[in-house]
């Protein structure tokens, strides 16, 4: 079993790693050099996370829709469902429907990065269970899952009431009032 001194060593080496490989791929996309100093913050991070020491703050627009994910919106107009769904796409990651959302295959280098390190993290569950880690990770999935349930109830709502996306649906539309059966004849 490693000590435990050896695993910021571990941990510094990613981090670098990530972060030296930055000016080399910011020559072709500069967008690209912040996302890969993210990366590597958040791989750095992942030991304190592990520890306690680092907890996910949940956003106030999250807490709101666990409390009450199906809350109409006051007044219900498309404005304020268009502001309710902002307020949630601004938190959460694109929605079904977003021209963005495809199928990712593969791992990105932090989620590599982050696989490595949890896995010199001696007796990393018991670490997260002991220091409260694991409790503040189920919660902000919760309310994570809270989230995306009122945004789509949301964009249900604002589907029925004809509004345009984002506060319906992307390329959903309703179908056309069924015609009544015609009534059979009476003998």
């Amino acid at each position: 079993m490693r000590p435990i001194k050896s695993l910021p060593r571990a941990v510094l080496a990613i981090a670098a790693t990530l972060l030296l490989a930055g000016p080399a791929l910011a020559q072709t996309e500069p967008s690209r050099t912040q996302q890969i100093e993210e990366d590597a913050a958040k791989v750095a991070a992942s030991p304190l996370k592990d520890a306690g020491v680092i907890k996910d703050k949940i956003p106030q627009v999250l807490i709101d829709a666990r409390k009450d994910a199906y809350a109409l919106p006051s007044p219900l107009t498309c404005q304020t469902i268009f502001d309710a769904v902002d307020a949630l796409d601004a938190e959460l990651a694109p929605d079904l429907d977003a021209e963005s959302t495809k199928l990712k295959t593969g791992m990105s280098a932090a989620e590599i990065g982050e696989t490595v390190v949890h896995g010199l993290t001696p007796l990393r569950s018991w670490v997260r269970k002991l220091s409260g880690a694991e409790k503040n990770a189920n919660e902000v999935q919760a309310a994570i899952m809270a989230g995306s349930i009122r945004r789509g109830y949301l964009k249900g709502v604002g589907l029925q009431m004809h509004c345009k996306p984002p506060a319906a649906p992307l390329g959903v539309t309703l179908p056309a009032a069924a015609k009544p059966a015609a009534r059979p004849k009476k003998r």
